[in-house]
């Protein structure tokens, strides 16, 4: 043990220092899991060297061994599984956002921005990395359901009619129908929390239900924040894209109305620490400028009728 925690020190020490990344960090990244299975498994292989001495049936101890190995190995098996899970998880996000992709081009750069800045988001909120990825995932597919609106209405050049924004406005649930066959298979409630609830209001005015305050999911509300920042700084054919520095004041001016207060103040510090998601130009050149803006299409989608998602919306009144 004393030469294990020894060994792991240096071995953090020496990383912080040649990299700068912050001691702690190091250490839960590269360590923390070591240390626990390490924790895990020595008391094991002690109970296993017992059991070889004390024989169970005959005079050979490797059959009490064998009793214990049998579930060690189903749990293996089950953990094997759970990976293959995540890793169908993760595909089946790629397809399904290629597939919205191909419908709306500017739609992945789109829900990629949000993504990653609901992420930072929920980080902070929660301290807690495998929330944060939970949500990071959730928010890759909060606009799924505009595969269901009919691209005449989507990409729609001119204004929305009210009938036409009422179908824009549909895609949040219908994204939680299309996502309900992989119902606590793929996707748990956090993902159709994200999915139908993103464009809900802190003062009850948003859609589809009119939820306000703690009613909405946390998750919701971090995902709608960020949806938000992203579309006031990509801009809409109704008005032009806000610089990082309005953008930002435009979310502290809606701090309780449409967004939750003390998801405004992370956001603030946030923003300050100048993340790769604040400034749009300088994301989509991280990204290798996959998305110009000036050469693709702007869809109406939530354009000509002001989103629920950005402040001053008038739809949320309706």
């Amino acid at each position: 043990m004393a030469f294990f925690a020894t060994n792991t020190l240096l071995v953090t020490t020496a990383i912080h220092l040649s990299s700068g990344t912050p001691w702690k960090e190091v250490w839960r990244k590269n360590i923390k899991w070591l240390a626990l299975s390490y924790l895990l498994l020595s008391p094991l292989a002690l109970l296993l060297a017992r059991a070889y001495e004390t024989p169970l049936i005959g005079n050979w101890g490797g059959w009490t061994v064998l009793l214990f190995l049998v579930p060690l190995y189903y749990s293996r098996y089950y953990w094997d599984e759970k990976v293959r899970l995540e890793q169908a998880f993760d595909t089946t996000l790629e397809v399904l956002m290629n597939a919205l992709e191909a419908k709306e081009k500017q739609t992945r750069m789109h829900s990629e921005r949000v993504a990653d800045i609901a992420r930072d988001l929920a980080k902070a909120f929660y301290n807690d990395e495998a929330k944060a990825q939970e949500i990071y995932r959730a928010a890759r597919l909060h606009d799924i359901g505009k595969i269901a609106i009919p691209e005449a209405v989507l990409l729609k050049p001119g204004k929305l009619t009210e009938a036409e924004f009422d179908l824009i406005k549909s895609h949040t649930k219908l994204g939680a129908e299309l996502l309900s066959p992989a119902r606590k298979v793929a996707f748990d409630q956090l993902v159709y929390n994200v999915i139908l609830y993103h464009h809900e209001r802190w003062d009850g005015r948003g859609y589809p239900e009119g939820l306000a305050g703690q009613d909405i999911p946390e998750e919701a509300r971090i995902v709608g924040l960020a949806d938000a920042y992203e579309a006031m700084t990509a801009g809409r054919p109704y008005r032009e894209a806000k610089s990082p520095e309005e953008a930002l004041k435009e979310v502290q001016d809606f701090s309780g109305v449409q967004f939750d207060p003390k998801l405004v103040r992370l956001f603030t510090v946030l923003w300050n620490q100048n993340p790769i998601w604040r400034d749009r130009e300088a994301y989509l050149a991280a990204k290798g400028g996959s998305v110009s803006p000036s050469t693709l299409p702007q869809p109406s989608s939530e354009s000509s009728l002001p989103s629920s998602s950005e402040p001053g919306s008038r739809t949320s009144e309706s």
